[in-house]
């Protein structure tokens, strides 16, 4: 499963990477990390994520292939819960000031959890990721911010929230 999570992954990044010739311009890349939260029937929890994305602009819109992965941090006796999203979203910038931005994104992806608590299902489904992302910018092109992520799927909602280390092409 892993494998076919990284393989939409790159897929998608390298979409991106040759739509540039179409007029399309990578617009910033970013990786990050966090936390998560869920609660399904009788079991709630949370853990560690992971993030990267890689964004492309045309005029004024965005365009983001985004990993979102988290695990739960188990204490001894403790569930283990896993989740892997892979999405392609679609944004629009709002700036501020030159220093701080704020990214709008929804779109369509592809969920799988395991866990081997018995009140939550193992599954893969069809998720429609919503993201805003806030970035304070230290010079044109690096800045940090918070990702902020709610995937609605049929399986298991979460939000997660991410520190994130963002780098802006153009």
């Amino acid at each position: 499963m892993k494998k076919i999570l990284f393989t939409l992954f790159c897929l998608g990044m390298l979409s991106n990477i040759t739509a540039q010739e179409n007029k399309f311009k990578i617009h910033s890349a970013e990786v990050g990390f966090g936390g998560f939260y869920f609660k399904k029937n009788l079991s709630e929890g949370g853990g560690a994520t992971f993030t990267a994305n890689l964004t492309t602009s045309y005029r004024k819109n965005l365009f983001s292939t985004s990993l979102l992965t988290g695990a739960e941090i188990g204490i001894v006796g403790s569930t283990n819960y896993t989740f892997n999203e892979v999405s392609l979203q679609y944004g629009r910038e709002i700036k501020l000031k030159e220093w701080i931005k704020f990214e709008l994104f929804a779109g369509l992806g592809y969920y799988d959890q395991t866990s081997d608590a018995r009140d939550v299902q193992d599954g893969t489904t069809i998720s429609y990721p919503l993201k805003l992302n806030t970035k304070f910018y230290f010079n044109n092109h690096f800045g940090m911010g918070i990702n902020t992520n709610y995937s609605i799927n049929s399986v298991n909602n979460n939000f997660s929230s991410n520190l994130i280390f963002h780098y802006r092409f153009n």
